[in-house]
């Protein structure tokens, strides 16, 4: 009785030959405020469909091939997500990438959002005389974030276009070892809020932007791309531990490379 030259017949899948981990990006960039998080995402591949919750869009000036929306709203990003669902099915041209920057501030538009949906989940308090704000009630507000997070991810990834989430950095707390009257510190950075670290694991990319300030007269900016003592960052390209803040040219190394050793 013959046997089938594959072994995968009639199964749904595809050959890791034929995956590249350039091919469509899944990028995570943390970094302090200020040291260029928003101007690396830029280097991305372009059309870059540009989330801009930090409502900085000037701190993007000079950067080609942005269509940029500032302080977007949950449903606004929704609507561009079946846009684009509805373009792919026609066979019409989608960004390239799209970047949400920074998750710290999506955070709010989707607690927002879930607000919206269900006023059980918060608490209005007064601030001043006629100003309120809005506070969350329970963990479901911080669940449902989570969830948002990877919806997200999942929903943009699946149209075949990069994808890129901005966040601010802190020091991690050592969960285990804190105590209601004192925090301790597992001595490296992670997402701002915290909560939302375990979504790093979403991303193949891991990144952290830091700007070296004691260099005279200049500032000199470093992309972490490999685990340190800082921070657990990782990538799937063939990149160094530290590499200069441009995407399209660690793309372009990480080709050079593969190429080189397919020529073996």
């Amino acid at each position: 009785m013959g046997t089938s030259p594959n072994p995968f017949v009639n199964m749904a899948g595809v050959r890791s030959e034929d995956v590249h981990a350039a091919e469509r990006l899944k990028i995570a960039i943390l970094g302090k405020p200020k040291t260029g998080k928003s101007w690396l995402a830029a280097t991305a591949p372009g059309p870059i469909r540009y989330y801009d919750f930090d409502d900085r869009a000037e701190s993007l000036e000079g950067k080609p091939n942005l269509f940029i929306l500032s302080k977007p709203t949950m449903l606004q990003v929704e609507t561009d997500l079946s846009v684009m669902r509805a373009n792919k099915a026609k066979g019409l041209l989608l960004p390239a990438t799209v970047v949400f920057d920074s998750v710290t501030y999506m955070n709010r538009a989707m607690e927002e959002e879930i607000f919206r949906q269900d006023s059980k989940l918060y608490r209005t308090i007064r601030v001043g005389n006629s100003t309120s704000m809005k506070l969350r009630n329970s963990w479901d507000v911080i669940n449902g974030i989570q969830r948002y997070v990877e919806y997200l991810v999942a929903e943009f990834s699946s149209l075949g276009v990069n994808i890129i989430f901005v966040f601010h950095e802190k020091d991690q707390k050592d969960k285990g070892e804190s105590t209601a009257t004192e925090t301790k510190y597992t001595g490296l950075v992670t997402t701002d809020p915290q909560y939302l670290e375990n979504s790093l694991s979403l991303f193949n990319e891991v990144y952290r932007i830091t700007v070296d300030a004691t260099k005279p007269n200049r500032q000199e900016y470093k992309v972490t791309c490999k685990p340190n003592n800082d921070i657990l960052a990782s990538t799937t390209m063939m990149l160094d531990g530290e590499e200069k803040p441009n995407i399209m040219d660690m793309i372009a190394k990480h080709k050079a490379k593969r190429a080189a050793l397919a020529k073996l």
